[in-house]
């Protein structure tokens, strides 16, 4: 799952890279904030759910509990880094922003490739 949130961060980072050479720092800006807004929350999920796959002695919560409880989770707390990139950043590019949070998606689809 790690593999998946690298791959996320990878693609976020090319956006990034593109963005900043095709239209400047703010769209750069822009890319990386709307790419991390997905891949933060991400990431702290797929570190949540390796700490409990490895663990022994599961406690009285069960697996597919927490699984959806992190789900939510993740998806409140998407929803709350978009709304303060967007209240907190003057002059965000929307295209951009967007455009790195579309990478940080998608990269989900392209982390069926890597198995190996």
């Amino acid at each position: 799952m790690l593999k998946a949130i690298m791959l996320q961060l990878s693609l976020v980072l090319v956006v990034t890279g593109v963005a900043l050479t095709a239209g400047g720092w703010m769209a750069g800006l822009s890319a990386l904030l709307g790419g991390l807004s997905y891949a933060i929350p991400s990431l702290l999920f797929a570190v949540r759910l390796g700490r409990l796959a490895r663990r022994e002695a599961q406690g009285t919560m069960s697996y597919p509990f927490e699984f959806f409880l992190g789900e939510a989770i993740k998806v409140v707390s998407t929803i709350g880094l978009l709304l303060l990139c967007h209240f907190l950043v003057e002059g965000l590019s929307w295209g951009w922003f967007l455009g790195g949070l579309a990478a940080a998606l998608q990269a989900g689809f392209f982390a069926f490739l890597l198995k190996h």
